[in-house]
C-alpha cells in the first residue's frame, strides 16, 4: 500500500500549506520534510504518539520554534521567518496559559491590547467572544475561580478575539475529565464550523481526531504516514502503523501464497494476492465467535482457537482467543443475554474476508 493513500480535499482554496517543513536537532530529526495542505475553513488533526513531531510542527507554524528548512504559507502569505506577533495566528495551549492576576475580560482583551486597537473595538470583540463561548456573567472572575472547562473557554475566546487567519490547538483537552472533554469537543467543532476558520488540532487521542476533524494527518518519527478523512484512515489505513494506531486491531503473522495466508494451525483467505511474510489485521468488532455453520452470502474466514480470558466491558464483551500461539481479541455487543465462554474452551472465530487488512512483511 502507498505511504499516504487517497485523500479528499474538502476545500478548493488552501488555508495553510506546509512545504518540506523540517526541524533538526544535533541528536535527532524532529520533523522530516512535512508536506501537506489544509483547506480554507478545514479542521485537520495532527495525530500521533509522544515524540512523533506533531507539537513541534505546530510550534513551527506558530513561530514559537525556529524552522530548520521549509516554508509555512497561510492564505497565500509566506510566514517563514516572521515573528509570532506578525503571523495573524491564534493559539490555544494545553495549559491554557491564562494570566492568573487578570479576570476573564482582561485575559480575552490581552491580544487586542497588544495590537493597539481602540477601546471601543476591544470592548466589542471581547463581548462577542464571551458570548461565543457562553461565559456571560463570569467576566469579572479570575482563572482560579473558574472550572477547567471554563478556563478552556477563556483561552479559546482569547484566541478567537484577534480574528486570526489560522487557529492552532495544542492538546487543549488533555487536562479535562472524560465527560467534559466530550462536551468541549462538540463546542470547539461547532464554533470552528460556524466561523469557517482554518484550524489545526494537535492530539494523541484518536477519538478526538476521529470525532472532531475533517481530515487527520498521522505522524510517526517526524514523518507523515497518512493524510485522510477519519473514514479513510480507519477503513483503508496505508501502513501497519496507521492500522494499529487508529482504532484497535488484531495482528496475525503468517506466510502468503497468492490469496491464502497460513500460520501455525490456521489458514485464511485474503482478497488480493500476496507472497511471503505478511501481517493480517482485523478489527476486533468485525470478528465474531461462531454460533453455527450457516453459510454467509460473503466469503468468510473461520479459524479455531481456545479462549484465554473473557472481559465484561459494559457495552461490549471482549474475548481473547489463542490462535496457534497468537492472541486475538473478539469484541461483541452486549445484548444482556450472552453466555460468555470459559478459559480453555475451544471456539471458532469468524470474520469476512473483506474485513482483512494485509501488509507485506512482519512488523
Amino acid at each position: 500500500m502507498s505511504a499516504q493513500g487517497p485523500s479528499k480535499q474538502p476545500c478548493a482554496r488552501p488555508g495553510i500549506q506546509l512545504e518540506n517543513l523540517r526541524k533538526t536537532y544535533p541528536d535527532n530529526v524532529a520533523v522530516d520534510d512535512l508536506n501537506l495542505t489544509v483547506g480554507k475553513g478545514e479542521l485537520v488533526a495532527f495525530l500521533g504518539p509522544s515524540g512523533c513531531g506533531k507539537t513541534t510542527s505546530l510550534r513551527m507554524i506558530a513561530g514559537l520554534t525556529p524552522i530548520t528548512s521549509g516554508r509555512v504559507v497561510v492564505d497565500g502569505r509566506d510566514l517563514t521567518g516572521l515573528p509570532v506577533f506578525r503571523r495573524d495566528i491564534g493559539m490555544v495551549f494545553q495549559n491554557y496559559a491564562l494570566f492568573p492576576h487578570l479576570d476573564v475580560r482582561r485575559n480575552i482583551a490581552f491580544g487586542l491590547e497588544m495590537r493597539k486597537l481602540s477601546s471601543a473595538e476591544i470592548a466589542r470583540r471581547v463581548n462577542e467572544a464571551i458570548a461565543l463561548v457562553q461565559l456571560q456573567g463570569r467576566e469579572g472572575r479570575r482563572p482560579a475561580e473558574l472550572s477547567g472547562g471554563q478556563q478552556q473557554r477563556v483561552a479559546l475566546a482569547r484566541a478567537l478575539a484577534i480574528q486570526p487567519s489560522l487557529l492552532l490547538f495544542d492538546e487543549p483537552l488533555s487536562n479535562l475529565d472524560a465527560k467534559l472533554r466530550e462536551e468541549m469537543r462538540k463546542e470547539i467543532r461547532d464554533i470552528q464550523k460556524r466561523l469557517g476558520i482554518t484550524a489545526i488540532f494537535v492530539t494523541h487521542d484518536q477519538v478526538e481526531a476521529l470525532t472532531m476533524c475533517d481530515r487527520i494527518a498521522v505522524l510517526n518519527h517526524g514523518r507523515l504516514e497518512q493524510l485522510g478523512t477519519p473514514q479513510e484512515l480507519y477503513e483503508r489505513p496505508a501502513t501497519p502503523f496507521v492500522a494499529s494506531f487508529i482504532g484497535r486491531t488484531n495482528r496475525l503473522a503468517g506466510q502468503a501464497r497468492g490469496k491464502v495466508v497460513e500460520g501455525a494451525g490456521w489458514q485464511l483467505a485474503i482478497a488480493e494476492p500476496h507472497h511471503g511474510a505478511v501481517e493480517v489485521m482485523v478489527r476486533p468488532h468485525r470478528m465474531k465467535l461462531a454460533q453455527s455453520t450457516v453459510a454467509s452470502p460473503e466469503a468468510v474466514n473461520r479459524v479455531k482457537g481456545n479462549v484465554v480470558r473473557c472481559i465484561y466491558a459494559g457495552e461490549v464483551i471482549q474475548t481473547d482467543v489463542d490462535i496457534g500461539g497468537q492472541i486475538i481479541t473478539v469484541e461483541q455487543p452486549n445484548a444482556g443475554s450472552e453466555v460468555t465462554p470459559e478459559p480453555g474452551q475451544a471456539v471458532e472465530v469468524t470474520f469476512l474476508v473483506r474485513d482483512s487488512l494485509v501488509y507485506s512483511g512482519a512488523a
